[in-house]
């Protein structure tokens, strides 16, 4: 079952308003023009776009491998924590 909590509405919300503000101020086509004017710049946003889903993708899957997830969500039952040998 999918779980959303706290952390991945904050991701969603701030990803959702970001692109509509953007999109409102520079309307129809900002995107292409960006990426062919400002290559580098267009870039580091894709790599910042991959590093604030990322939460989204990892912990999900790391849950059903079971690895520990307690640094992401302790505060809940059935969290999984490492192993001390």
């Amino acid at each position: 079952m999918v779980k959303f909590d706290g952390h991945e509405l904050a991701v969603i919300g701030t990803a959702t308003g970001v692109i509509g503000v953007v999109d409102g101020c520079f309307g129809r086509g900002w995107a292409k023009s960006f990426i062919h004017r400002q290559p580098i710049a267009a870039m580091s946003c894709a790599l910042f776009g991959i590093g604030i889903l990322l939460p989204l993708t990892v912990v999900p899957i790391r849950r059903r491998m079971g690895l520990p997830t307690n640094q992401y969500d302790g505060q809940y039952w059935g969290a999984t924590n490492p192993a001390l040998e």
